[in-house]
């Protein structure tokens, strides 16, 4: 099943759960000779679903850094706002983010260094970028491409070739 099937699924259990607890309490205040409104209990589902969904947008995050291996350092991260979502227009949410785990870095027969970059996107595949670094001549070589100097501030070549973090 697809990311966002299981957020799916998720949304709708929600809206059982609160389907059934709001059932129950409105019929014990009919017990009690309270009359609760027709509307309390549609409203109360699409709260509990709304409620959870905005939950889960933000989440997202912590759980998928707790899935790195452990000592991983979080590069960088994307944040954005959905149309579909229209709370992340006020707060945009983490969908993305490039991590590097330090126990992965080696060197190579050429005295250069190697480590996989972790790309982790929310409703996509985990993907691990194999990229090289010459920390001497201060160059960088992704997978497939050609060597260059690293940006000002690479969060990467400052863990690989700097031992920063």
């Amino acid at each position: 099943m697809t990311g966002i099937g299981i957020e799916l699924l998720g949304v709708a259990a929600v809206g059982i759960g609160a389907a059934a607890l709001l059932y129950a309490g409105m019929h014990l205040l009919r017990q009690l000779g309270l009359a609760p409104t027709r509307w309390l209990m549609p409203a109360g589902i699409g709260l509990a679903m709304i409620s959870y969904a905005i939950w889960n947008d933000y989440a997202w995050y912590d759980r998928a850094v707790a899935r790195l291996p452990p000592g991983a350092q979080v590069l960088l991260v994307g944040r954005d706002s959905q149309l579909w979502a229209p709370w992340t227009y006020l707060a945009p949410a983490a969908i993305r983010f490039a991590a590097i785990d330090p126990a992965g870095i080696s060197d190579t027969a050429e005295g250069n260094r190697r480590a996989g970059i972790i790309l982790v996107e929310r409703r996509g595949p985990m993907l691990v970028v194999p990229q090289e670094f010459d920390c001497a001549k201060g160059l960088v070589r992704p997978a497939r491409g050609a060597w260059s100097p690293p940006g000002p501030s690479d969060p990467a070549y400052s863990v690989v070739c700097e031992g920063g973090g």
